[in-house]
């Protein structure tokens, strides 16, 4: 089914009490033996409807950032008083910094927030990164040691036009960023779905 019809089906399957999230479930074609992966940042034009707080580390001070990390705040990560995906949602920081964050890759790494050049929390420009997050910017990725993407587009109050755009959105950035993959169809299949609600296969 299209997009269109998609989102109309979701809406009008979806039962939660609460403005549900609405999913994107893609399942890619990856190489395992060649450890082909995907990760890159999608600014939604109307981003997800969830606020994010994010965390920096960068050498001037940056009033729009929600927490700005010190040496201090690194060894709280180490010793489990700061915890991520709790105390901050994305933490971007510039080049320089990562050399820090190596003694906490390991608690980074498994919460999707080890700063990544790829999907822009790596850079010199951490105010404009922090600007895209907080109007939508999600990092997407697939699973690890599998070849699904799950990530969300919006919530269920959203008008069916700004799902569908964000929607279309993430998929060019999904074609378009894949680079290894050109002359090949790597993108198997779509489905969207609401947070507790059942999945329907979009036609691409």
């Amino acid at each position: 089914m299209t997009i269109n019809e998609a989102i109309t089906k979701v809406k009008e399957s979806s039962r939660e009490k609460f403005d549900a999230s609405i999913e994107v479930h893609v399942n890619c074609v990856l190489d395992k033996e060649k450890q082909e992966t995907v990760r890159l940042g999608v600014l939604l034009p109307h981003g997800t409807g969830k606020s994010k707080k994010i965390a920096v580390m960068a050498s001037g001070k940056l009033a729009e950032a929600d927490l700005e990390l010190t040496e201090d705040d690194i060894k709280s990560i180490e010793t489990g008083k700061m915890k991520p995906k709790v105390d901050f949602d994305v933490l971007v920081v510039e080049p320089r910094f990562m050399a820090k964050l190596a003694k906490v890759a390991k608690i980074l790494g498994p919460a999707g927030l080890m700063p990544n050049p790829k999907n822009g929390t790596v850079t010199e420009d951490v105010k404009k990164a922090v600007a895209q997050f907080k109007k939508g910017r999600v990092d997407v990725r697939n699973e690890a040691n599998g070849s699904v993407i799950h990530t969300v587009i919006g919530k269920r109050s959203f008008t069916d036009q700004a799902l569908t755009e964000n929607f279309q959105e993430l998929i060019s950035a999904l074609r378009s960023g894949k680079a290894q993959k050109v002359g090949q169809d790597w993108i198997k299949s779509v489905y969207i779905c609401s947070s507790m609600g059942p999945s329907f296969e979009v036609a691409l």
